[in-house]
């Protein structure tokens, strides 16, 4: 096993190959199971086979799967990457990746390369770094030879950096203030903690906006699947504006696990004691609990309520924290059992009715849970929205600040970051990784007030478009940062954060150039498709699933490459990546049958026998298949055998075609200059074969192009929409012939306000 670390600036690039060892005699699958943190991207894999480095493609979740599954019956080399382990639901909940790879030969062994990219927490002056390594709980596992390589960069002067891991003691080769660089190279190195890495960062450097640029203006090499590629001259350019925000004048660093002075608190804190709560997530959960409840004052106030199926409640209401109540408090922790589901809504309502008590001011709803809801609702949309509305009708003053401490791999992350938009804050711990900075992380920050009304501008407003905010709320001691787009270059553009800490204001307003061309932080156009796709799929979580927005999704991720809940990495030999074999739609034969039959065996003219599944929906029997390679284009026959209840055989045939030709597609303007608002009326031509022609443009709903007979080509009307960002905008449109090959063709318009 080999791990290369490379930190740019917050940015956390990590490569590590692996090889797996067959120590049976026979052919067996290869299945990889890692977590990673909330905001690490999975943006390349690939597979070996011998000498020969197989690299993946992006395509949407169910086909990857599908073509993995009858790849691997054709003995051929596939590689499949993504998110959760079991399903596209579990993948859009949490921090659970899985590769598979086969075949690994008997006695041989196989390689893979996984990189991940993770946007890293500043906390206190103080970032931290872990990579997930240690196995379950009760599990071992040993690298017969391990490598791992550390590189920082940072802007900022950092300092005082640790890694102190004692399975991987790291030689540290360089220690400057803004570059650090070691390694760590061991033999049977057992795997029984991950490997951390910490530093500070000088309050000297705080309150200074840096702004990194990236842009190539000139498009990379297509995609394997691309059928129609066209190269671009004019690609967007990205930027990040970070700042490390310093403690101000009234405040400074807090000590390590402990909670802020100040005026008395109230907490009222709900821990879950569900049966998906076993193990490693109930053992931080009662960490984060004790630390909590050791480090109030008598002066402060605090309730405990329990939950699962029902909730049990400490005291009627919130009591003293005095070291008598909270020693009872924890007793009543020992003494429950963990049993039932999860009812997140009744907990969250009882809750919300302590916090309105008499007496009770400024409180904090601490959650400690998995967010894994499955009694009342369940939807996290309806979930957050009734929660939301809910804490509204309590008088301001007993509205609580949200606060949520996730545990476990498959923590509902969705979920919880809504709720913790609630005036609150998420901090959430996989079930291997050290707890102790992000929980005096989280402990910190009880009592104190995040940075008030915190936002960027930019002048011109038109210099850019789409920005995002790389967290939900910033405290002082953090790293604030956005991300966004441009279309054009620009000089002197103004950059200005403002908001309000302690009371006072914060302003910081440099003025940095967009350039035409800068390389050297390539890691901006994946940051902002990925803030881009995260609020996709918040939206998602809120009014359900749209096809638009699904397709976006899935472009994002083909285009910047990197993996979401609805599309994998697939690696396969290079020689199958071309559009008559992967592309969306492969072929299908269904048979409509009496409903006597039993059973239905396709036996195809390259000599693939293949069962047919019985669709209850459709009344219909169907099977996917793939043609090898080096069939001609042309119709080929294929004998069906037909069983019935009674055991009586019977023989019927179907034909099916090959053809491997994308359709040829052009498309014709009036004019390429539109106002927002404006209708653009397209025209394509395409080739005699196409099925379906669809048109896309970013920001508005697909549209479908119809053949106009007495104009002779396919016509159709797009909408400019109202809140486009006035630039350069890529209209494509995709035609798919009734053999599901698919092209494109692009062409470039400009917006205008």
């Amino acid at each position: 096993m080999e791990i290369t670390i490379h930190i740019d600036n917050g940015d956390a690039r990590v490569f590590v190959r692996q090889i797996f060892a067959n120590h049976t005699g026979k052919i067996e699958e290869g299945n990889y199971i890692f977590a990673l943190p909330s905001q690490a991207t999975v943006s390349d894999f690939a597979v070996w086979d011998g000498p020969t480095r197989i690299p993946a493609v992006v395509l949407e979740r169910k086909r990857a799967e599908d073509l993995y599954t009858q790849l691997k019956r054709q003995a051929i080399d596939p590689g499949l990457l993504q998110m959760g382990e079991r399903g596209s639901e579990e993948a859009k909940r949490g921090s659970v990746f899985s590769a598979r790879i086969v075949p690994i030969q008997p006695h041989g062994t196989k390689r893979l390369e996984i990189e991940y990219h993770q946007y890293l927490p500043v906390e206190n002056l103080k970032s931290y770094f872990a990579i997930p390594l240690r196995p379950d709980a009760y599990s071992s596992q040993v690298a017969r030879h391990l490598r791992i390589n550390f590189e920082l960069h940072s802007e900022h002067v950092a300092s005082n950096f640790q890694a102190p891991a004692k399975t991987f003691p790291l030689k540290v080769d360089e220690d400057t203030p803004h570059l650090v660089r070691g390694h760590f190279e061991g033999e049977d190195v057992n795997l029984s903690e991950d490997f951390v890495a910490t530093y500070d960062l000088d309050a000297a450097g705080a309150d200074i906006l840096n702004i990194l640029t990236y842009r190539n203006p000139v498009s990379g090499q297509p995609a394997p699947t691309e059928t129609a590629p066209i190269g671009s001259t004019n690609e967007p350019g990205f930027f990040e504006a970070e700042a490390l925000l310093g403690f101000g004048k009234s405040t400074a660093p807090i000590a390590s696990g402990s909670v802020v002075s100040g005026a008395p608190k109230t907490l009222v804190i709900l821990f879950d004691t569900s049966l998906s709560m076993q193990w490693e997530k109930l053992e931080r959960s009662y960490q984060a609990l004790e630390s909590l409840l050791r480090t109030l004052r008598p002066a402060d106030r605090f309730n405990l309520l329990l939950f699962n199926n029902q909730v049990q409640t400490f005291q009627p209401t919130p009591v003293s924290a005095d070291s008598a109540s909270v020693q009872r408090a924890l007793d009543f922790v020992r003494s429950s059992k963990l049993r039932g589901g999860t009812n997140l809504q009744q907990v969250l309502q009882t809750g919300l009715q302590q916090c309105s008590a008499p007496g009770v001011s400024g409180p904090y709803l601490i959650l400690l849970s998995d967010g894994g809801a499955t009694r009342g609702p369940v939807q996290n949309g309806k979930l957050a929205s009734w929660y939301a509305e809910s804490r509204k009708h309590l008088p301001e003053s007993q509205r609580p600040r949200t606060y949520i401490f996730g545990v476990g791999d498959d923590a509902n992350l969705p979920l919880l970051t809504v709720l913790a938009r609630q005036d609150g804050l998420l901090e959430h711990v996989l079930s291997t990784e050290p707890a102790e900075f992000k929980l005096n992380s989280f402990l910190s920050k009880v009592g104190r007030s995040p940075i008030g009304q915190l936002n960027l501008t930019v002048t011109p407003e038109s210099a850019v478009d789409t920005v995002y905010p790389l967290q939900d709320s910033t405290f002082a001691g953090s790293v604030a940062a956005w991300v966004g787009r441009y279309q054009a270059s620009k000089e002197k553009v103004a950059f200005t954060v403002q908001g309000v800490r302690d009371g006072g204001a914060l302003e910081m307003s440099p003025k940095a150039n967009l350039p035409r061309e800068s390389l050297d932080h390539a890691q901006l156009p994946r940051l902002w498709a990925r803030a881009r796709v995260d609020a996709l799929l918040e939206k998602i979580q809120r009014e359900g699933e749209d096809q638009a927005t699904i397709d976006e999704i899935i472009r994002l991720a083909r285009q910047y490459k990197f993996v979401t809940p609805y599309t994998s990495f697939l690696a396969v030999p290079r020689a199958l990546l071309r559009p008559r074999v992967i592309r969306p739609g492969d072929p299908v034969l269904r048979v409509k049958t009496d409903e006597s039959i039993s059973s239905v065996t396709a036996l195809f003219p390259f000599g693939l026998v293949q069962k047919l599944r019985y669709l209850s929906g459709e009344d219909v029997w169907q099977t996917r298949f793939l043609a090898p390679d080096d069939m001609q284009d042309g119709t080929y026959t294929v004998r069906l055998v037909l069983r019935d209840r009674a055991d009586h055989t019977y023989r019927e045939f179907k034909t099916f075609v090959i053809a491997s030709k994308p359709p040829v597609i052009q498309i014709k303007l009036d004019t390429k200059r539109y106002h927002r608002g404006q209708t653009v009326n397209l025209k394509a031509r395409a080739s005699q074969s196409t099925r379906t022609l669809v048109a896309r443009l970013e920001g508005a709903s697909p549209i479908a192009l119809k053949w106009d007979a007495r104009a002779g080509v396919n016509a159709g009307q797009l909408v400019i929409p109202e809140q486009a960002v006035p630039g350069t905008y890529r209209l494509t449109v995709t035609g798919e012939d009734i053999a599901h090959n698919i092209g494109t063709q692009e062409v470039q318009i400009e917006v205008l306000p």
